[in-house]
């Protein structure tokens, strides 16, 4: 078949048709037609609001399948639910493989698990409703329980406490597979120098703010980027700015990324370790000198650990480093290989991520998308890996277009979770976010609602546009 044409009848949840949909065929080769349109369609998503019923029918390769779900007309989630459902039970009656995360294609799938648990469940309850609503594979129920119950005790904040990021999106060079507002630091030295200044300016507004309404904030993530690809002169510019306007040494948890390894050395280290730093990344994403190149990468695998090992010395026990599985070439063994390496120098959290190709990426924009069947027997291998080494899973989401339905899992050791990474996806706290394409997300827990103050993700955009910027932010702490 060269294209799906879905009709949809009695509703208008297209995205959420759309999103199941993307899971088994190519996004070029859906198209949906209008419900008065005599064209024959190949699904019809039907909603019936008297009886209650969500429907589908699919006719595909000379077979046609009917599925029929009962909904609550009274709950939205609930029928969104039962129309995907009835969709993905069609699709599998064609002999497709079941989706390890069925209907589910939130980002946050731990979110779910907490209603369950306020509800008063138990967790073999939690666990027989989750596949149920969802469609949730066992092992997937089971992870997400895991993760809810480890991050539980890290959701509880003080109600006048806000959590902060602040972007620097610079880079050594471009990798393949971002989508992050960033550009390569070289030859780019004045417009670091504007950044720096606007930045600087917002950071002094930002603190301003939080303090005049008595706010204190938990955790700092400096991220990007790549911060430690400022200079010296420029990484002890911003972290002085930052201590001028708070006590570093008093913040819950101060983490910053030196993901690059050709960014940092022990003079960097050195500055970021005296200004308070509790947690930095060094993100290698593989331990393979030729997917290294392939990515965009100018660093070697013997880089990485000599930079590991610097940053130990200098006295940084809390070290985490990402990886991803499913990078253009790569299969099981390549995996193993790196998990054997990291074994090695043993970091403090390893993040296992599933490759995805963003929207503003070098692959999505060479059309090279692809989905990997060898991606999650090599998520199994990195996952046992981190097990053996006594690691537990602390923080899960999820992301469109992955390679293969799979998840983002943060693992560590005991009490080495960052807490910032689990604030951000439980979102159960104010994050206020300062630099060019950061999102401040404002959290009103007892109205279960959040409000986002986006800056401007172009950098000269966000330089000449700054002062908007800190209006905007000024108006929004003061809604806190």
């Amino acid at each position: 078949m060269s294209s799906i044409k879905v009709k949809m009848t009695g509703h208008e949840y297209r995205y959420d048709i759309f999103q199941i949909l993307v899971l088994f065929f190519k996004k070029d080769d859906i198209s949906f037609i209008c419900e008065d349109e005599s064209l024959d369609a190949n699904v019809i998503s039907s909603l019936d609001k008297i009886a209650g019923k969500a429907s589908c029918i699919m006719k595909y390769q000379g077979k046609q399948v009917e599925k029929h779900i009962y909904v609550d007309m009274s709950n939205k989630r609930k029928i969104k639910n039962g129309l995907k459902i009835s969709l993905l039970e069609c699709i599998e009656e064609f002999g497709y493989d079941k989706v390890p995360w069925g209907i589910l294609i939130g980002i946050r799938p731990t979110k779910i698990i907490h209603e369950y648990i306020e509800e008063g469940l138990d967790d073999d309850a939690i666990i027989s409703k989750f596949m149920s609503e969802y469609r949730v594979r066992l092992d997937k129920a089971q992870l997400a329980l895991e993760v809810a119950r480890n991050e539980a005790p890290f959701l509880r904040v003080h109600p006048n406490s806000v959590s902060m990021y602040i972007h620097i999106p610079f880079c050594p060079s471009k990798c393949i597979y971002c989508s992050f507002s960033s550009i390569p630091v070289y030859k780019n030295e004045e417009l670091i120098e504007h950044y720096l200044l606007a930045l600087f300016d917002e950071i002094d507004a930002a603190f301003r703010s939080i303090k005049s309404k008595g706010l204190f904030v938990d955790t700092l993530y400096i991220g990007g980027g790549t911060p430690s690809v400022l200079s010296c002169r420029d990484l002890d510019r911003l972290l002085s700015k930052i201590s001028q306007n708070y006590d570093l040494k008093s913040l819950n948890e101060f983490t910053i990324e030196c993901g690059r390894p050709d960014s940092i050395d022990k003079d960097k280290l050195n500055i970021i370790k005296n200004y308070g730093c509790t947690r930095i990344c060094i993100n290698p994403q593989t331990m393979n000198e030729e997917t290294l190149k392939t990515i965009g990468r100018n660093h070697t695998t013997k880089d990485i650990v000599e930079k590991f090992y610097a940053t130990r010395e200098i006295g940084f026990d809390d070290i985490n480093m990402d990886i991803i599985m499913g990078l253009p070439g790569e299969d099981e063994r390549h995996v193993e290989k790196t998990m054997k390496s990291l074994k090695e120098i043993s970091p403090d959290s390893i993040t296992i991520h599933t490759m995805a190709y963003k929207r503003a990426s070098i692959l999505l924009e060479k059309g090279t998308f692809k989905k990997n069947n060898l991606a999650e027997s090599m998520y199994e291998i990195a996952v046992k890996h981190v097990r053996e080494m006594g690691m537990h899973p602390y923080y899960m989401y999820r992301q469109k277009n992955m390679v293969s339905p799979l998840e983002n899992v943060g693992y560590c050791f005991k009490n080495k979770e960052c807490i910032y990474n689990i604030q951000m996806i439980a979102e159960n706290i104010t994050i206020v976010a300062l630099g060019a394409g950061s999102v401040t997300k404002l959290v009103y827990p007892k109205e279960k609602r959040i409000e986002r103050v986006a800056n401007l993700r172009d950098i000269k955009e966000y330089i000449e546009r700054k002062d908007e910027m800190i209006e905007k932010k000024r108006n929004a702490i003061e809604m806190i």
